[in-house]
Formats: C-alpha cells, structure tokens, sequence
C-alpha cells in the first residue's frame, strides 16, 4: 500500500513538472526573433531625449538629425546584444557619412561593460573610434523603458534624418544585408 501510495506520487509530480515544460516552451516569448520584414513603428516621430555618451558629450537626439540614427538598446549582460554589436560597428563605419550609431547601454555592471567595450575596441578599433559611434549609459533605463517601452534586449530603431522612427529591428536574427537594405531605403527616400 505504501509503495503504491509513493509510485502515485512519483507519477504526479512527473507529470505535473512535464506539464509545466511543456506549457512553458509553448509560452516561452522568443528573444531573438526578427519578422520576415522589419516592424514598421508606424512613422511617428522619435520622442525628444537627451544623453551623455562615455566622453562626457551632452546631446540630445534632436541634435541627430539630418542623419539616418541607428538607435541600439544593449547590455553586456546580453548575449544577442552581445552577438549583433560588432554589425552595428560595420554598419556604422559602412555609412559613416549618413548614419549614426546610438548605442544606449542598459548595464548596471559598469565594470562588465567597460570590459566589453575594451574587447570591441581591440576587435574594431576604426569603428569604435569612429566619430558616428556614439555610446551611452541609460541610467535607470529611464530612456529604454520609460521612453520606448523597451524590456527586452536587443531592439534597433532606425530614424530617418528627420527624426521620424521608420523600423523596428527586435532581437539579433538580423545580418549587414538586412540592415543595409533598410538604410538604403530610408536614405533613398529623404
């Protein structure tokens, strides 16, 4: 009677905690996906904001135009975050003249992301020094979050030159093609 009483345990609980993976895999929100074409945001225009990049520069995103900005919402702490930014880095130096990359940092680790940065600059030294790489710490995610609703990590918005948010790119399943169509058509548009 006691073993039966146990095996029936065994059972339930075995069945529960596969009921639960298996709701949780069907439910699970995916981080990293990109639509088969980019997400429109509807053509608004980017809501006013100000930052201060690493070198201590002031500016506000206001200060941006004229120029296609790329805007990143990243950590170190994430790895398609990880994953996408040396395309940023390409993407920026490939259009340098047009394009603007504004990658705000949502790290709390201050020490992670230098050291990530630091990694970057050995790997990319051109475009990490480039003069249209501008990054940023969001304090508090007080732009990420509060401004643009961003809660997952990576998202890419790409304004065109006069301030008007064109595309969405959410998660890193994107590659240089992809977003250089996108620039392309924007640029091609203006």
């Amino acid at each position: 009677m006691k073993r039966n009483l146990i095996i029936l345990l065994l059972t339930m609980l075995c069945g529960a905690g596969l009921t639960y993976l298996l709701d949780y895999a069907h439910n699970k929100p995916s981080a990293v996906s990109l639509p088969e074409e980019p997400v429109n945001v509807k053509s608004e225009p980017v809501p006013d904001f100000s930052f201060e990049t690493l070198e201590s520069t002031e500016a506000s995103i206001d200060d941006l135009r004229g120029k296609i900005v790329v805007l990143n919402f990243w950590a170190s702490w994430c790895a398609p975050c990880v994953k996408e930014f040396p395309l940023l880095l390409e993407t920026a130096l490939t259009h340098k003249d047009e394009v603007i990359l504004l990658a705000l940092s949502s790290d709390h680790d201050m020490g992670a992301m230098t050291r990530f940065l630091d990694k970057m600059r050995s790997a990319h030294p051109e475009a990490m020094k480039a003069q249209n790489v501008m990054i940023a710490v969001d304090e508090n995610s007080a732009i990420t979050q509060d401004i643009f609703q961003t809660f997952r990590l990576p998202e890419t918005i790409i304004i065109d030159g006069k301030g008007i948010m064109r595309e969405k790119l959410i998660g890193a399943d994107w590659n240089y093609e992809d977003i250089n169509k996108i620039i392309t058509m924007i640029g091609d548009n203006s």
